[in-house]
């Protein structure tokens, strides 16, 4: 998937740690951690495309997650903290909505041999106009701005009284429904095995059906955000 998928992903995975730690940095964090395996690979790929040019290379591997998983119980031990776990989920989040099953070489490198390479010319103009051309990544970037803007009026108190929603009820209604629509759009196209549906033609089924659910996920979450409408002042 692109990268607003991903982002979106993890502002997800980031609201859950929060709620269950009430650490604020939840949520920064996991959204790092579920872009870092394209920072590291895609930068890898266009400085040595020759050994990573597929852009799909260490940080699509469960070795780079084990590592990110031994972290995370080292601060666990060390600090009584989940933020290292939290990091961990979002990364491997990534790896699972990337499909890394279909290239075992890469994702159990090292144990199924070296990584999976190829060229792309004009790499990041490809990726530029792959990205430009998902509707869904436009929706899934809304959506994750306006997730990051709720939790930051949750973290920092800006808050209303129920009988008097803000400008931010009506936001995440039009938000909410947008994802639903493209959730309800993408699961069907990949339930039914059809390729190149309307918001994502350059997603396979599989990958169709997955944004899917991460589409209606991110519907059920902001229509149930807990606590009374914030106003943004």
């Amino acid at each position: 998937m692109f990268v607003f998928a991903h982002v979106f992903l993890g502002a997800l995975i980031g609201l859950g740690f929060w709620h269950l730690t009430r650490d604020r940095r939840a949520l920064p964090l996991c959204i790092i951690g579920a872009i870092l395996p394209d920072l590291l690979d895609k930068s890898l790929a266009m400085l040595l495309p020759g050994s990573f040019g597929s852009g799909r290379t260490i940080g699509h591997s469960l070795l780079f997650f084990s590592i990110t998983v031994a972290a995370g119980i080292l601060l666990w031990h060390y600090r009584h903290t989940l933020l290292g776990i939290a990091f961990a989920c979002a990364t491997v989040s990534h790896q699972i909505i990337d499909g890394m099953w279909n290239v075992p070489s890469s994702w159990f490198y090292p144990l199924m041999g070296p990584f999976q390479i190829f060229i792309i010319p004009d790499y990041i103009g490809h990726y530029f106009w792959l990205e430009v051309s998902n509707l869904s990544e436009w929706v899934f970037a809304c959506a994750s701005l306006l997730i990051i803007a709720l939790w930051y009026l949750d973290i920092s108190g800006h808050r209303v009284p129920p009988p008097a929603p803000g400008r931010t009820g009506t936001a995440r209604l039009a938000v909410a429904v947008m994802l639903g629509i493209v959730g309800v759009c993408l699961l069907v196209f990949g339930l039914s095995t059809i390729p190149h549906a309307f918001f994502a033609p350059t997603y396979d089924p599989v990958t169709n059906a997955m944004a899917g659910l991460v589409a209606l996920s991110g519907t059920i979450v902001l229509m149930k955000w807990p606590g009374p409408d914030r106003v943004i002042p």
